[in-house]
């Protein structure tokens, strides 16, 4: 059966989820739905056909005047939870109130016959809105409590509803205490205040803090500056007021006050003060423009140069420098001018009745002005030229007396050297005189050997020097300290032990490969002589890479990769004090006439000029360790020894000699004959470059480096001028600028070290016309 419309509209409305009541114009209610007959546990059947005054006597009057406006106007309403209490008793199933709205509006044309009344149920957001105005009640009371500025609750009339814990502690009286008073009477009577309360209660900001004087309990008076802005709750105007004590910044607005009043008299008394000083002081004073015209000078000027204020007094302060010393203090004035740091510097200012003085000056840049302070240090500067004069004659001392140590070893080494060379060839002599041939060359080879000693001494003084030339190349320094084992053996002895222990990954260094020998024989003999009861010695190899930490106490080490020779003895060891000589020239522990005092200053003096570093340690009754670095090579092959093949010899190639020295001339060219080339002699420079302008054909030109007048170096460059591809090789014993090779040598250009072997020379020879593919150069 089809529903009719009344019925249909019944279960419409009892379907909803919020109160439908519909009232007629006697305000007696005609529709009630089920959702408000089970909120407010009252059926339809009881409700229809009453009133709300007979069934909710408690029901407010403001629901009452929203009725009646509705049915006269047509107003709409609605009463919310927040602003009126709860219109109608209502509860759930479970018996919880329900927070609801209430809606009222008229239905249909005027004159309305029916009014709707429409409950809607809101208890999830009000409780929510509750818990978050409780959060924020708890947020605003925490931030308000713990403020150190007084805050106030006001209403319109100025009545205390709320004091924080800063108020209390400002007025004297407790927060209790506060509330309900009004602001008049915590408040001076002043006109500012009260203007600034009118302005805040019409909704107009404070643009700035207004000073108020507070009465507190116990009578006293505290400044503070008060802000306030006006809220609104419930249609009420509420007006919150913060209050700061400035009780200090007033008292110190007083004291400021008192200051000034007083501070002319304090200006000038620091200005006598100061003006007292400018006299009184006994160093000199002056302020210049920064172009050096003096403005003011004080009285030391005149007590220690003798210059009276007048004559200095716009005149230029360069004037009264000495002439000397003038650009440098213009180069200061120009960085004092970009920089207002102070600089220390000293010069030396003319003195009136003449000569100059020291003076030590502290000077700054302010306000385009050049203020300076200087102290006289002549007599300083006089005593460190005294001491300076003193510790040189000190050194020339020293070295007379390290001269004089000397003597005794080289003359000792010398004459053994010597008696073996003279004594083998008188031998010789005396054998071929009478002629006997046999045996010859035993003696030739004893003459040999101790000229070879010899040439050894002098490469160890010149390495002292670090003037000797070296013949730096990749070097297998395993391969090298290896080769060594019998000869160490032999010097060592039986009663000494000797160890090695390689490093097989060690990569080759770079070092003249011969001197390296003789450095690391000069080590092991000193620690031989450290060990006179036996002993142990170890040579270790290692490779390390240093970086600019490791290398702060010795600068002249570059940062990088080294490989490190290590000799380690257990003898006597070194007390610290002979440890920091053990470098130094001629210094020795050995008697007089044993020993030159050569053997570390040759190693150090070797490292020094291998771009190396050594390093050594020494306990009493322990032991010495020496380490020597040298860098790692840049080739990872080492060359192969040209001293290791036979002499070669020639095919008739001219060879320009150039030698001062006549027997060492006529003995290469000898040694060139020999070889099978064609000497053309020169005894000095000048002899040479006519050779070198002539049509004649030369190979290669042996020149001595120490020539007398145009060096060797000099020469090499005029025979380039003729001769650009002409291949040159040096000869040198001593010389200052060969020690490094590599900054003396130019391109196809090669130096050996007097004296050398036949074999030698015959190689490097060699190899230098070799590498001209055998073409004479015209």
């Amino acid at each position: 059966m089809p529903l009719s419309d009344g019925d249909l509209a019944s279960i419409v409305l009892d379907g909803l989820d919020s109160g439908v009541i519909v009232v007629d114009r006697e305000k007696r209610i005609t529709v009630w739905n089920d959702w408000i007959a089970m909120a407010t546990r009252k059926s339809a059947a009881e409700c229809v056909g009453r009133t709300f005054e007979e069934l909710f006597p408690d029901i407010p009057p403001r629901f009452h005047s929203a009725l009646t406006e509705a049915f006269i106007s047509g107003a709409a309403s609605l009463l919310t939870h927040s602003l009126h209490s709860q219109v109608f008793p209502l509860r759930t199933r479970a018996g919880i109130e329900l927070i609801h709205n209430t809606s009222i509006r008229a239905l249909g044309e005027k004159p309305h016959a029916f009014c709707l009344v429409q409950i809607v149920d809101v208890t999830p957001s009000a409780n929510r809105e509750r818990v978050l105005r409780q959060r924020q009640n708890a947020r605003y009371h925490a931030v308000v409590d713990s403020a150190l500025d007084a805050i106030l609750t006001l209403d319109a009339d100025g009545v205390v509803q709320l004091a924080n814990p800063s108020a209390a502690l400002q007025f004297g009286h407790s927060a209790d205490e506060l509330v309900g008073a009004t602001l008049s009477t915590l408040l001076e009577d002043q006109h500012d205040w009260r203007t600034a309360w009118e302005r805040v209660l019409r909704g107009a900001p404070l643009t700035r803090p207004v000073e108020v004087v507070a009465r507190r309990k116990d009578g006293s008076t505290s400044y503070l500056e008060l802000t306030a802005s006006r809220w609104t709750s419930d249609s009420r105007y509420f007006v919150t007021a913060i209050l700061r004590n400035i009780n200090e910044r007033k008292a110190a607005e007083a004291e400021l006050r008192s200051l000034n009043l007083t501070l002319e008299q304090r200006v000038a008394e620091r200005t006598a003060d100061r003006d007292r000083m400018w006299r009184l002081s006994t160093d000199i004073m002056v302020v210049a423009r920064l172009d050096g015209v003096i403005n003011a000078t004080n009285p030391a000027w005149t007590r220690i140069l003798g210059w009276e204020a007048d004559e200095l007094a716009g005149a230029n302060f360069l004037e009264f420098i000495v002439p000397e010393d003038r650009s440098r203090f213009a180069s200061i004035l120009d960085t004092l001018s970009e920089d207002t740091l102070p600089q220390l510097f000293a010069l030396q200012l003319r003195a009136r009745e003449g000569g100059s003085r020291w003076i030590e000056w502290s000077a700054a840049t302010a306000d385009n002005l050049l203020q300076a302070v200087g102290r006289d240090i002549t007599a300083e500067r006089e005593a460190e030229l005294l001491l300076q004069r003193t510790e040189e004659a000190l050194r020339q001392s020293q070295k007379m007396e390290a001269v004089g140590q000397l003597t005794g070893g080289i003359a000792h080494d010398f004459n053994n050297m010597l008696t073996g060379v003279i004594g083998a060839i008188d031998v010789m002599k005396r054998r071929i005189a009478s002629g006997r041939f046999t045996d010859l060359d035993r003696f030739m080879d004893a003459a040999s050997v101790s000229a070879q000693r010899a040439a050894a001494l002098t490469h160890r003084l010149l390495a002292f020097s670090r003037r000797q030339s070296l013949d730096s190349r990749p070097v297998d320094i395993n391969l090298l300290v290896g080769s060594l084992q019998d000869l160490l053996s032999r010097t060592l002895g039986e009663t000494i032990q000797l160890d090695f222990a390689f490093d097989e990954s060690l990569p080759l260094g770079a070092a003249d490969a011969n001197q390296l020998e003789s450095a690391i024989l000069n080590l092991v003999i000193n620690a031989r002589d450290a060990m006179p009861n036996g002993g142990q010695l170890t040579l270790r190899t290692r490779q390390v890479v240093l970086g600019e930490v490791d290398i702060v106490a010795t600068p002249e080490v570059k940062p990088g990769r080294y490989v490190v020779i290590t000799v380690g003895d257990t003898g006597v060891g070194m007390t610290p004090e002979v440890l920091t000589k053990v470098f130094e020239p001629f210094f020795t522990t050995k008697p007089v006439g044993q020993g030159t005092g050569l053997g570390l200053s040759m190693v150090y003096g070797f490292a020094r000029q291998s771009n190396g570093h050594v390093e050594i340690t020494s306990k009493p009754a322990e032991g010495t360790t020496v380490e020597l670095y040298l860098p790692v090579a840049d080739s990872s092959e080492a060359p192969v020894s040209d001293e290791q093949d036979a002499a070669r010899s020639g095919a008739g190639q001219t060879v320009l000699l150039v030698e001062d020295d006549d027997s060492v001339r006529l003995l290469v060219a000898d040694i060139l004959k020999e070889l099978g080339y064609l000497p053309v002699e020169a005894s000095e420079a000048h002899a040479a470059i006519r050779e070198l302008s002539s049509n004649r054909a030369i190979h290669l030109m042996i020149s001595d480096v120490g020539l007398p007048g145009m060096n060797g170096r000099q020469l090499a460059e005029v025979a380039r001028s003729y001769r650009p591809d002409l291949p040159i090789l040096f000869l040198t014993g001593y010389a200052e600028n060969a020690a490094i090779r590599s900054g003396f040598l130019g391109t196809n250009m090669a130096m050996i070290t007097k004296p050398f072997a036949m074999v030698t020379l015959a190689a490097k020879i060699d190899e230098m016309i070799s590498s001209g593919s055998l073409r004479a150069v015209n």
